[in-house]
Protein backbone atom coordinates (compact mmCIF):
# COMPACT_ATOMS: atom_id res chain seq x y z
CA UNK A 1 0.00 0.00 0.00
CA UNK A 2 0.90 3.42 -0.45
CA UNK A 3 0.65 5.89 2.06
CA UNK A 4 0.71 9.58 1.15
CA UNK A 5 2.84 11.64 3.19
CA UNK A 6 1.00 14.71 4.00
CA UNK A 7 0.28 17.45 6.38
CA UNK A 8 -1.59 16.51 10.07
CA UNK A 9 -4.86 18.06 10.42
CA UNK A 10 -3.97 20.68 12.72
CA UNK A 11 -1.73 22.59 9.88
CA UNK A 12 -3.86 25.21 7.98
CA UNK A 13 -3.21 24.43 4.12
CA UNK A 14 -2.64 27.29 1.81
CA UNK A 15 -4.36 27.47 -1.73
CA UNK A 16 -4.32 29.81 -4.45
CA UNK A 17 -6.89 32.10 -5.11
CA UNK A 18 -8.62 29.95 -7.91
CA UNK A 19 -8.35 27.24 -5.89
CA UNK A 20 -9.62 29.00 -2.97
CA UNK A 21 -12.62 29.74 -4.95
CA UNK A 22 -13.31 26.59 -6.80
CA UNK A 23 -13.68 25.33 -2.69
CA UNK A 24 -15.75 27.92 -1.36
CA UNK A 25 -18.19 27.28 -4.20
CA UNK A 26 -18.08 23.30 -3.68
CA UNK A 27 -18.18 23.66 0.46
CA UNK A 28 -20.09 26.88 0.20
CA UNK A 29 -22.62 25.06 2.93
CA UNK A 30 -20.13 23.65 5.09
CA UNK A 31 -18.14 26.80 5.19
CA UNK A 32 -20.96 28.53 7.10
CA UNK A 33 -20.80 25.89 10.02
CA UNK A 34 -16.96 25.59 10.47
CA UNK A 35 -15.10 28.57 8.46
CA UNK A 36 -12.19 28.48 6.07
CA UNK A 37 -9.91 27.42 8.77
CA UNK A 38 -12.09 24.70 9.37
CA UNK A 39 -12.11 23.25 6.23
CA UNK A 40 -8.71 23.64 5.42
CA UNK A 41 -7.68 21.28 8.46
CA UNK A 42 -10.33 18.97 7.41
CA UNK A 43 -9.06 19.20 3.80
CA UNK A 44 -5.86 18.14 5.22
CA UNK A 45 -6.93 15.21 7.29
CA UNK A 46 -6.10 11.78 6.80
CA UNK A 47 -8.49 8.81 7.79
CA UNK A 48 -7.93 5.15 8.78
CA UNK A 49 -10.99 2.93 8.53
CA UNK A 50 -11.44 -0.62 9.74
CA UNK A 51 -14.08 -2.40 8.14
CA UNK A 52 -16.02 -3.06 5.16
CA UNK A 53 -19.45 -1.84 6.85
CA UNK A 54 -22.21 0.18 6.60
CA UNK A 55 -21.53 1.95 9.56
CA UNK A 56 -17.66 2.71 8.02
CA UNK A 57 -18.35 3.38 4.63
CA UNK A 58 -20.92 5.91 5.60
CA UNK A 59 -18.23 7.69 7.83
CA UNK A 60 -15.67 7.54 5.14
CA UNK A 61 -18.76 9.08 2.64
CA UNK A 62 -19.92 12.39 4.79
CA UNK A 63 -15.88 12.86 5.20
CA UNK A 64 -14.83 12.07 1.92
CA UNK A 65 -18.19 15.35 1.00
CA UNK A 66 -16.61 17.26 3.18
CA UNK A 67 -13.26 17.20 1.59
CA UNK A 68 -10.65 15.39 3.59
CA UNK A 69 -7.32 14.37 2.03
CA UNK A 70 -7.06 10.62 1.78
CA UNK A 71 -8.58 7.75 3.23
CA UNK A 72 -7.25 4.08 3.74
CA UNK A 73 -9.94 1.23 3.98
CA UNK A 74 -8.29 -1.80 5.63
CA UNK A 75 -10.68 -5.00 5.16
CA UNK A 76 -10.02 -7.00 8.01
CA UNK A 77 -12.30 -10.12 7.82
CA UNK A 78 -10.18 -12.87 7.12
CA UNK A 79 -11.11 -16.04 4.78
CA UNK A 80 -12.16 -18.61 7.31
CA UNK A 81 -12.46 -16.45 10.26
CA UNK A 82 -15.85 -17.51 11.22
CA UNK A 83 -17.35 -13.67 10.59
CA UNK A 84 -18.58 -14.54 6.60
CA UNK A 85 -16.05 -13.88 4.82
CA UNK A 86 -17.15 -14.48 1.03
CA UNK A 87 -18.28 -11.34 1.98
CA UNK A 88 -21.57 -11.50 -0.28
CA UNK A 89 -23.63 -10.64 2.33
CA UNK A 90 -22.50 -7.14 1.97
CA UNK A 91 -23.82 -7.06 -1.28
CA UNK A 92 -27.40 -6.29 0.35
CA UNK A 93 -25.85 -3.99 3.07
CA UNK A 94 -23.91 -1.82 0.85
CA UNK A 95 -25.12 0.33 -1.53
CA UNK A 96 -21.01 1.23 -3.11
CA UNK A 97 -20.95 -2.64 -3.91
CA UNK A 98 -22.66 -4.94 -6.65
CA UNK A 99 -23.15 -9.18 -6.00
CA UNK A 100 -20.03 -9.72 -8.22
CA UNK A 101 -17.68 -6.97 -6.56
CA UNK A 102 -19.11 -8.75 -2.79
CA UNK A 103 -18.36 -12.15 -3.96
CA UNK A 104 -15.03 -12.02 -5.01
CA UNK A 105 -12.04 -12.76 -2.67
CA UNK A 106 -8.99 -11.53 -1.59
CA UNK A 107 -6.29 -12.02 -4.16
CA UNK A 108 -8.08 -11.65 -6.83
CA UNK A 109 -8.27 -8.60 -9.63
CA UNK A 110 -10.61 -6.18 -7.81
CA UNK A 111 -11.74 -7.90 -3.94
CA UNK A 112 -14.84 -6.25 -1.67
CA UNK A 113 -12.29 -3.51 -0.17
CA UNK A 114 -11.14 -2.12 -3.47
CA UNK A 115 -14.35 -1.88 -5.33
CA UNK A 116 -15.59 0.12 -2.27
CA UNK A 117 -12.20 2.38 -2.20
CA UNK A 118 -13.22 2.94 -5.79
CA UNK A 119 -16.72 3.67 -5.36
CA UNK A 120 -16.32 5.90 -2.75
CA UNK A 121 -13.23 7.98 -4.22
CA UNK A 122 -16.21 8.64 -6.65
CA UNK A 123 -17.85 10.94 -4.42
CA UNK A 124 -15.69 13.40 -4.41
CA UNK A 125 -12.61 12.90 -6.74
CA UNK A 126 -11.07 16.48 -6.91
CA UNK A 127 -10.30 16.44 -3.57
CA UNK A 128 -9.93 13.12 -1.87
CA UNK A 129 -7.44 10.07 -3.10
CA UNK A 130 -8.49 6.53 -1.38
CA UNK A 131 -6.58 3.77 -0.54
CA UNK A 132 -7.46 -0.12 0.30
CA UNK A 133 -5.20 -2.37 2.72
CA UNK A 134 -5.83 -5.88 2.85
CA UNK A 135 -3.35 -6.12 6.07
CA UNK A 136 -4.01 -6.74 9.09
CA UNK A 137 -2.73 -4.07 11.42
CA UNK A 138 -2.98 -5.84 14.70
CA UNK A 139 -0.30 -8.88 13.53
CA UNK A 140 2.22 -6.12 13.08
CA UNK A 141 5.01 -5.78 15.35
CA UNK A 142 4.81 -3.33 18.11
CA UNK A 143 6.84 -0.27 16.53
CA UNK A 144 5.19 -0.61 13.00
CA UNK A 145 1.77 -0.91 14.77
CA UNK A 146 2.44 2.64 16.07
CA UNK A 147 4.25 3.73 12.70
CA UNK A 148 1.17 2.62 10.34
CA UNK A 149 -1.45 4.33 12.48
CA UNK A 150 0.68 7.93 13.30
CA UNK A 151 0.30 8.38 9.64
CA UNK A 152 -3.58 9.65 10.13
CA UNK A 153 -5.31 11.81 11.80
CA UNK A 154 -8.62 10.09 12.85
CA UNK A 155 -8.98 6.32 12.65
CA UNK A 156 -12.95 4.50 12.56
CA UNK A 157 -13.40 1.36 13.63
CA UNK A 158 -17.01 -0.18 12.57
CA UNK A 159 -16.41 -4.08 12.42
CA UNK A 160 -16.83 -6.81 15.16
CA UNK A 161 -13.95 -8.32 13.50
CA UNK A 162 -11.71 -6.25 16.29
CA UNK A 163 -11.90 -7.39 19.50
CA UNK A 164 -12.28 -5.70 23.05
CA UNK A 165 -8.66 -6.41 23.98
CA UNK A 166 -7.58 -4.89 20.40
CA UNK A 167 -10.05 -2.07 20.24
CA UNK A 168 -8.28 -1.08 23.64
CA UNK A 169 -4.50 -1.45 22.23
CA UNK A 170 -5.61 0.77 19.45
CA UNK A 171 -7.32 3.20 21.95
CA UNK A 172 -4.32 3.38 23.84
CA UNK A 173 -1.91 4.05 20.52
CA UNK A 174 -4.33 6.69 19.11
CA UNK A 175 -4.22 8.63 22.77
CA UNK A 176 -0.59 8.56 22.80
CA UNK A 177 -0.09 9.48 19.22
CA UNK A 178 -3.00 12.59 19.79
CA UNK A 179 -5.28 10.97 16.99
CA UNK A 180 -8.84 11.01 17.75
CA UNK A 181 -10.94 7.41 17.14
CA UNK A 182 -14.05 6.51 16.74
CA UNK A 183 -15.70 3.58 16.85
CA UNK A 184 -18.99 1.53 16.62
CA UNK A 185 -20.63 -1.54 16.48
CA UNK A 186 -24.08 -2.96 14.98
CA UNK A 187 -26.59 -5.69 15.69
CA UNK A 188 -29.67 -5.61 13.50
CA UNK A 189 -31.53 -2.67 15.16
CA UNK A 190 -28.97 -2.11 17.95
CA UNK A 191 -25.89 0.00 17.62
CA UNK A 192 -23.32 1.86 19.79
CA UNK A 193 -20.89 4.79 19.22
CA UNK A 194 -17.57 6.12 21.55
CA UNK A 195 -15.15 8.26 20.29
CA UNK A 196 -12.01 8.62 21.60
CA UNK A 197 -9.97 11.68 21.87
CA UNK A 198 -8.19 12.04 25.26
CA UNK A 199 -7.31 14.97 26.02
CA UNK A 200 -8.57 18.47 23.77
CA UNK A 201 -10.00 22.11 23.70
CA UNK A 202 -13.06 23.20 22.20
CA UNK A 203 -12.55 26.75 21.55
CA UNK A 204 -14.55 27.57 18.48
CA UNK A 205 -17.93 27.65 17.96
CA UNK A 206 -18.84 26.55 21.48
CA UNK A 207 -21.28 28.53 22.24
CA UNK A 208 -24.40 26.66 23.65
CA UNK A 209 -27.18 26.39 21.28
CA UNK A 210 -30.11 28.70 21.89
CA UNK A 211 -28.14 31.67 23.30
CA UNK A 212 -28.36 35.07 22.51
CA UNK A 213 -25.99 36.67 25.00
CA UNK A 214 -24.31 39.88 23.50
CA UNK A 215 -21.01 41.35 25.60
CA UNK A 216 -22.13 45.20 25.25
CA UNK A 217 -20.60 46.07 28.73
CA UNK A 218 -23.12 48.81 29.09
CA UNK A 219 -22.96 47.92 33.55
CA UNK A 220 -19.49 49.18 33.63
CA UNK A 221 -18.54 50.69 30.13
CA UNK A 222 -14.65 51.56 29.26
CA UNK A 223 -13.97 55.10 28.55
CA UNK A 224 -13.56 55.13 24.93
CA UNK A 225 -17.38 53.71 25.34
CA UNK A 226 -18.78 56.33 27.73
CA UNK A 227 -17.60 58.85 26.00
CA UNK A 228 -19.22 57.31 22.57
CA UNK A 229 -22.41 57.29 24.95
CA UNK A 230 -22.23 61.40 25.85
CA UNK A 231 -21.68 62.64 22.53
CA UNK A 232 -24.79 60.86 21.14
CA UNK A 233 -26.55 61.98 24.19
CA UNK A 234 -25.71 64.92 25.50
CA UNK A 235 -28.55 66.73 23.11
CA UNK A 236 -31.14 64.24 22.80
CA UNK A 237 -33.60 66.99 23.60
CA UNK A 238 -32.53 68.86 20.55
CA UNK A 239 -32.27 66.67 17.98
CA UNK A 240 -34.09 66.82 14.73
CA UNK A 241 -36.50 64.12 14.30
CA UNK A 242 -34.58 61.91 11.67
CA UNK A 243 -30.90 62.47 14.08
CA UNK A 244 -32.95 61.27 17.21
CA UNK A 245 -34.30 58.20 15.38
CA UNK A 246 -30.80 56.74 14.59
CA UNK A 247 -29.18 57.40 18.08
CA UNK A 248 -28.18 53.48 18.43
CA UNK A 249 -29.71 51.65 21.10
CA UNK A 250 -27.05 51.06 22.77
CA UNK A 251 -26.29 54.55 23.61
CA UNK A 252 -29.95 55.06 24.73
CA UNK A 253 -29.63 51.95 26.75
CA UNK A 254 -26.10 53.42 28.60
CA UNK A 255 -27.93 57.01 28.69
CA UNK A 256 -31.21 55.52 30.35
CA UNK A 257 -28.85 53.88 33.16
CA UNK A 258 -26.76 56.90 33.82
CA UNK A 259 -30.25 59.07 34.25
CA UNK A 260 -31.93 56.68 36.70
CA UNK A 261 -28.62 55.74 38.53
CA UNK A 262 -30.13 52.16 39.01
CA UNK A 263 -29.67 49.04 37.35
CA UNK A 264 -33.80 48.13 38.90
CA UNK A 265 -35.46 47.18 35.37
CA UNK A 266 -38.31 49.12 36.13
CA UNK A 267 -36.60 52.06 36.44
CA UNK A 268 -34.80 51.51 33.37
CA UNK A 269 -37.42 51.17 30.94
CA UNK A 270 -39.61 54.15 32.69
CA UNK A 271 -36.21 56.03 32.02
CA UNK A 272 -36.35 54.66 28.28
CA UNK A 273 -40.17 55.44 28.22
CA UNK A 274 -39.51 59.12 29.26
CA UNK A 275 -36.85 59.68 26.82
CA UNK A 276 -39.23 58.85 23.86
CA UNK A 277 -41.34 60.95 21.82
CA UNK A 278 -43.71 59.17 20.00
CA UNK A 279 -44.15 55.10 19.03
CA UNK A 280 -42.62 54.90 15.50
CA UNK A 281 -38.81 54.66 16.96
CA UNK A 282 -37.14 51.87 15.93
CA UNK A 283 -34.08 52.47 17.54
CA UNK A 284 -36.30 52.80 21.02
CA UNK A 285 -37.78 49.09 20.40
CA UNK A 286 -34.27 47.75 20.02
CA UNK A 287 -33.40 49.29 23.49
CA UNK A 288 -36.30 48.13 24.91
CA UNK A 289 -36.10 44.47 23.61
CA UNK A 290 -32.03 44.71 25.00
CA UNK A 291 -32.85 46.03 28.11
CA UNK A 292 -31.62 43.51 29.96
CA UNK A 293 -27.90 44.42 29.37
CA UNK A 294 -28.24 47.66 31.74
CA UNK A 295 -28.39 45.12 34.29
CA UNK A 296 -26.94 42.11 33.24
CA UNK A 297 -23.14 42.04 33.45
CA UNK A 298 -21.97 40.32 30.14
CA UNK A 299 -18.19 40.52 31.52
CA UNK A 300 -18.94 38.44 34.32
CA UNK A 301 -16.62 35.49 35.52
CA UNK A 302 -18.57 32.97 35.27
CA UNK A 303 -17.84 29.61 38.00
CA UNK A 304 -16.93 27.41 35.02
CA UNK A 305 -14.08 30.00 34.04
CA UNK A 306 -13.26 30.46 37.77
CA UNK A 307 -12.52 26.16 37.68
CA UNK A 308 -10.64 26.30 34.36
CA UNK A 309 -7.94 28.85 36.03
CA UNK A 310 -8.34 27.49 39.31
CA UNK A 311 -6.85 24.55 37.76
CA UNK A 312 -3.43 23.59 38.77
CA UNK A 313 -2.41 22.80 34.71
CA UNK A 314 -3.37 26.99 34.17
CA UNK A 315 -1.55 28.15 37.68
CA UNK A 316 1.56 25.87 36.49
CA UNK A 317 2.27 25.40 33.22
CA UNK A 318 4.74 23.15 31.63
CA UNK A 319 7.41 23.06 28.66
CA UNK A 320 5.27 20.50 27.54
CA UNK A 321 2.03 22.13 28.33
CA UNK A 322 -0.54 22.41 25.39
CA UNK A 323 -0.68 26.59 24.31
CA UNK A 324 -4.08 26.79 25.45
CA UNK A 325 -3.10 26.05 29.46
CA UNK A 326 -0.95 29.02 28.61
CA UNK A 327 -3.77 31.20 27.02
CA UNK A 328 -5.92 30.35 30.36
CA UNK A 329 -2.66 31.27 32.82
CA UNK A 330 -2.81 34.97 30.56
CA UNK A 331 -6.28 34.96 31.22
CA UNK A 332 -6.34 34.50 34.69
CA UNK A 333 -3.73 37.37 35.21
CA UNK A 334 -6.07 39.60 33.40
CA UNK A 335 -8.98 38.90 35.29
CA UNK A 336 -6.92 39.39 38.43
CA UNK A 337 -6.08 42.63 36.85
CA UNK A 338 -9.53 43.99 35.03
CA UNK A 339 -11.76 41.88 37.49
CA UNK A 340 -13.60 41.01 33.97
CA UNK A 341 -13.08 38.87 31.18
CA UNK A 342 -12.04 40.18 27.74
CA UNK A 343 -14.40 41.69 25.47
CA UNK A 344 -16.05 39.60 22.83
CA UNK A 345 -15.27 42.50 20.12
CA UNK A 346 -18.77 42.18 17.83
CA UNK A 347 -22.20 43.99 17.90
CA UNK A 348 -25.27 43.32 16.85
CA UNK A 349 -26.92 45.28 13.87
CA UNK A 350 -29.16 47.41 14.87
CA UNK A 351 -30.63 51.06 13.92
CA UNK A 352 -28.35 53.69 13.66
CA UNK A 353 -26.67 55.86 10.70
CA UNK A 354 -23.46 54.39 8.52
CA UNK A 355 -21.06 56.23 10.23
CA UNK A 356 -22.65 56.02 14.14
CA UNK A 357 -22.43 52.31 13.70
CA UNK A 358 -19.02 51.69 12.24
CA UNK A 359 -17.46 54.30 14.82
CA UNK A 360 -19.19 52.03 17.52
CA UNK A 361 -18.15 49.05 15.90
CA UNK A 362 -14.85 50.23 16.14
CA UNK A 363 -14.77 50.80 19.46
CA UNK A 364 -15.77 47.40 20.63
CA UNK A 365 -13.40 45.72 18.06
CA UNK A 366 -10.37 48.10 19.40
CA UNK A 367 -11.10 47.17 22.75
CA UNK A 368 -11.24 43.71 22.24
CA UNK A 369 -8.11 43.78 19.95
CA UNK A 370 -6.71 45.46 23.11
CA UNK A 371 -7.63 42.65 25.76
CA UNK A 372 -6.57 40.03 23.82
CA UNK A 373 -2.90 41.69 22.87
CA UNK A 374 -3.02 41.45 27.04
CA UNK A 375 -3.70 38.17 27.65
CA UNK A 376 -1.19 37.07 25.04
CA UNK A 377 1.02 39.21 26.82
CA UNK A 378 0.16 37.26 30.23
CA UNK A 379 0.23 34.00 28.37
CA UNK A 380 3.67 35.05 26.61
CA UNK A 381 5.44 35.68 29.90
CA UNK A 382 4.23 32.39 31.78
CA UNK A 383 5.60 30.41 28.67
CA UNK A 384 9.07 32.29 29.23
CA UNK A 385 9.00 31.32 32.34
CA UNK A 386 8.38 27.67 31.80
CA UNK A 387 10.80 27.42 29.33
CA UNK A 388 8.87 27.13 26.19
CA UNK A 389 10.85 27.52 23.24
CA UNK A 390 9.88 30.19 20.35
CA UNK A 391 6.74 30.98 22.75
CA UNK A 392 5.82 33.66 19.78
CA UNK A 393 5.07 31.00 17.38
CA UNK A 394 3.61 28.75 20.44
CA UNK A 395 0.81 31.13 20.72
CA UNK A 396 -0.03 32.88 17.91
CA UNK A 397 -1.85 35.77 17.38
CA UNK A 398 -5.04 34.66 15.93
CA UNK A 399 -5.33 31.12 18.64
CA UNK A 400 -4.96 34.31 21.39
CA UNK A 401 -7.45 35.89 19.41
CA UNK A 402 -10.53 33.37 18.89
CA UNK A 403 -9.88 32.18 22.60
CA UNK A 404 -10.58 35.74 24.16
CA UNK A 405 -13.64 35.72 21.64
CA UNK A 406 -15.23 32.74 23.13
CA UNK A 407 -13.71 32.31 27.07
CA UNK A 408 -16.66 32.43 28.40
CA UNK A 409 -17.64 28.86 26.96
CA UNK A 410 -14.30 27.41 26.62
CA UNK A 411 -13.68 23.95 27.83
CA UNK A 412 -11.38 21.85 28.42
CA UNK A 413 -12.44 18.24 27.43
CA UNK A 414 -11.31 14.93 28.83
CA UNK A 415 -12.60 11.25 27.46
CA UNK A 416 -12.56 8.19 30.03
CA UNK A 417 -9.95 5.45 28.28
CA UNK A 418 -11.91 2.59 26.56
CA UNK A 419 -10.76 0.03 28.72
CA UNK A 420 -12.76 1.70 31.43
CA UNK A 421 -15.85 0.41 30.44
CA UNK A 422 -14.90 -2.94 27.52
CA UNK A 423 -12.25 -4.10 30.46
CA UNK A 424 -13.39 -2.87 33.46
CA UNK A 425 -10.93 -3.48 36.34
CA UNK A 426 -11.13 -3.86 40.49
CA UNK A 427 -9.94 -0.34 40.36
CA UNK A 428 -12.25 0.84 37.46
CA UNK A 429 -15.79 -0.96 38.33
CA UNK A 430 -16.80 1.13 40.64
CA UNK A 431 -17.70 4.00 38.10
CA UNK A 432 -18.90 1.31 35.73
CA UNK A 433 -21.29 -0.38 38.11
CA UNK A 434 -22.55 2.79 39.59
CA UNK A 435 -23.45 4.31 35.96
CA UNK A 436 -25.06 0.85 35.12
CA UNK A 437 -26.81 1.29 38.62
CA UNK A 438 -28.25 4.73 37.72
CA UNK A 439 -29.17 3.57 34.11
CA UNK A 440 -31.31 0.71 35.58
CA UNK A 441 -33.30 3.45 38.04
CA UNK A 442 -33.69 5.51 34.83
CA UNK A 443 -36.46 3.83 32.98
CA UNK A 444 -35.30 6.04 29.64
CA UNK A 445 -31.94 4.64 30.14
CA UNK A 446 -32.56 1.01 31.37
CA UNK A 447 -33.21 -0.46 27.86
CA UNK A 448 -29.92 0.99 26.48
CA UNK A 449 -27.73 0.02 29.47
CA UNK A 450 -29.14 -4.36 28.44
CA UNK A 451 -28.11 -3.09 24.89
CA UNK A 452 -24.71 -1.94 25.84
CA UNK A 453 -24.19 -5.19 27.42
CA UNK A 454 -25.47 -7.71 24.92
CA UNK A 455 -23.06 -6.14 23.08
CA UNK A 456 -20.46 -6.82 25.43
CA UNK A 457 -21.62 -10.35 25.83
CA UNK A 458 -21.77 -10.66 21.88
CA UNK A 459 -17.98 -10.21 22.10
CA UNK A 460 -17.14 -12.60 24.83
CA UNK A 461 -19.45 -15.20 22.65
CA UNK A 462 -17.03 -14.27 19.47
CA UNK A 463 -14.23 -15.20 21.38
CA UNK A 464 -14.80 -17.75 22.93
CA UNK A 465 -17.07 -19.57 19.94
CA UNK A 466 -14.93 -18.00 16.77
CA UNK A 467 -18.30 -16.72 15.91
CA UNK A 468 -21.35 -14.76 16.15
CA UNK A 469 -23.86 -15.78 17.84
CA UNK A 470 -27.02 -16.50 15.48
CA UNK A 471 -24.37 -17.05 12.36
CA UNK A 472 -25.59 -20.36 10.86
CA UNK A 473 -22.41 -22.22 10.28
CA UNK A 474 -21.78 -26.59 9.68
CA UNK A 475 -21.44 -27.35 12.74
CA UNK A 476 -24.02 -25.45 14.84
CA UNK A 477 -27.57 -26.47 15.30
CA UNK A 478 -29.63 -28.06 12.43
CA UNK A 479 -31.75 -25.41 12.12
CA UNK A 480 -31.55 -21.57 12.77
CA UNK A 481 -34.53 -21.50 14.95
CA UNK A 482 -32.87 -23.78 17.24
CA UNK A 483 -29.59 -22.19 16.87
CA UNK A 484 -31.24 -18.56 17.73
CA UNK A 485 -32.41 -20.50 20.79
CA UNK A 486 -29.33 -21.96 22.01
CA UNK A 487 -27.12 -18.67 21.39
CA UNK A 488 -29.87 -16.27 23.12
CA UNK A 489 -29.38 -18.57 26.17
CA UNK A 490 -25.84 -18.51 26.03
CA UNK A 491 -26.20 -14.85 25.41
CA UNK A 492 -28.02 -14.15 28.50
CA UNK A 493 -25.72 -16.42 30.88
CA UNK A 494 -23.02 -13.63 29.42
CA UNK A 495 -25.05 -10.57 30.33
CA UNK A 496 -26.41 -12.01 34.18
CA UNK A 497 -22.35 -12.73 34.60
CA UNK A 498 -21.53 -9.29 33.32
CA UNK A 499 -23.96 -7.80 36.12
CA UNK A 500 -22.89 -9.91 38.41
CA UNK A 501 -19.28 -8.66 38.19
CA UNK A 502 -20.64 -5.22 38.95
CA UNK A 503 -22.12 -6.26 41.85
CA UNK A 504 -25.60 -5.68 40.38
CA UNK A 505 -28.78 -8.30 40.87
CA UNK A 506 -31.52 -7.69 38.69
CA UNK A 507 -35.03 -8.29 39.34
CA UNK A 508 -37.27 -11.23 37.62
CA UNK A 509 -38.95 -7.99 35.52
CA UNK A 510 -35.37 -6.40 34.53
CA UNK A 511 -34.02 -10.45 33.89
CA UNK A 512 -36.43 -10.66 31.87
CA UNK A 513 -36.16 -7.70 29.46
CA UNK A 514 -32.60 -8.47 29.16
CA UNK A 515 -33.07 -11.94 28.00
CA UNK A 516 -35.30 -10.27 24.99
CA UNK A 517 -32.29 -8.23 24.29
CA UNK A 518 -30.27 -11.38 24.17
CA UNK A 519 -32.84 -12.99 21.97
CA UNK A 520 -33.06 -9.83 19.43
CA UNK A 521 -29.20 -9.99 19.42
CA UNK A 522 -28.36 -13.72 18.59
CA UNK A 523 -31.88 -13.41 16.22
CA UNK A 524 -29.90 -10.55 13.81
CA UNK A 525 -26.57 -12.28 13.58
CA UNK A 526 -24.16 -10.84 11.87
CA UNK A 527 -26.30 -8.15 9.79
CA UNK A 528 -25.56 -4.89 10.03
CA UNK A 529 -28.89 -2.97 8.43
CA UNK A 530 -27.83 -0.14 5.78
CA UNK A 531 -29.98 2.55 7.22
CA UNK A 532 -28.69 1.91 11.28
CA UNK A 533 -25.20 1.83 9.74
CA UNK A 534 -26.25 5.21 8.58
CA UNK A 535 -27.09 6.28 11.66
CA UNK A 536 -24.06 5.53 13.74
CA UNK A 537 -21.72 6.31 10.52
CA UNK A 538 -23.27 10.11 10.44
CA UNK A 539 -22.60 10.26 14.32
CA UNK A 540 -19.34 9.28 13.86
CA UNK A 541 -18.44 11.71 11.28
CA UNK A 542 -20.19 14.68 12.59
CA UNK A 543 -18.10 14.24 16.22
CA UNK A 544 -15.39 13.96 14.41
CA UNK A 545 -15.24 16.39 12.22
CA UNK A 546 -16.26 18.56 15.65
CA UNK A 547 -12.25 17.02 16.51
CA UNK A 548 -10.75 17.77 13.24
CA UNK A 549 -11.90 21.54 13.15
CA UNK A 550 -11.67 21.62 16.41
CA UNK A 551 -14.96 23.37 16.96
CA UNK A 552 -18.10 22.72 18.98
CA UNK A 553 -18.72 20.18 21.57
CA UNK A 554 -17.62 16.93 20.83
CA UNK A 555 -19.73 13.77 22.56
CA UNK A 556 -17.58 12.30 24.88
CA UNK A 557 -19.86 9.53 26.13
CA UNK A 558 -21.01 6.44 24.63
CA UNK A 559 -24.24 6.57 22.55
CA UNK A 560 -26.61 3.48 22.61
CA UNK A 561 -29.10 3.62 19.54
CA UNK A 562 -31.94 1.68 20.18
CA UNK A 563 -34.00 1.25 16.33
CA UNK A 564 -36.31 -0.45 17.79
CA UNK A 565 -37.77 1.86 19.99
CA UNK A 566 -36.25 4.53 17.81
CA UNK A 567 -34.42 6.15 20.93
CA UNK A 568 -30.81 7.17 21.48
CA UNK A 569 -29.05 7.51 25.10
CA UNK A 570 -25.90 8.65 26.10
CA UNK A 571 -24.66 6.15 29.07
CA UNK A 572 -21.11 6.34 31.19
Amino acid sequence: MVTPLLARADTVVSQTPNATRMETSRYDRQLRLWGDEGQARLASARVCAIGATPATCEALKNLILGGIATFTLCDRLEVGSGFDASHEHLAGELFEVTLDDASRRRGEDKCIGQALVEALVALNPKTTKGYYDGACPESKARDSYEEFYKRYDAVIVATDAVSNEALCRLAKTCETNNIPLATARACGLYGEVRTCAGTRWAVERVTPEGSTMMDLRLTSPWSDLSAYVEMKTCDLERLDEAAFKHVPFVALLAHATKQCASRDRRAVRDALATMRRGVDEENFDEAMANARYAWTDTGAVTEEIMRLIDDERARQPSATSDKYWFLVAGLRAFIEREGCLPLEGSIPDMTSTTESYVELQRLYADKAAKDAAAVRRNALDAANRAGVANPEEFIPEGDTNTFCKNCRNVRVLSWRPLEEELLASKETRGFVAESAQSALEDPAKAMSLYIFVAFRARNSFSDDKKRLPGVFTSSTADSVDDLVKEDASVLQTLMMEWFESMGIILTAEQTEMASNVAYETARYGSSQLNPVGAILGGIMSQELIKIITRQYTPMQNRLIYDGVRGTTQQLF
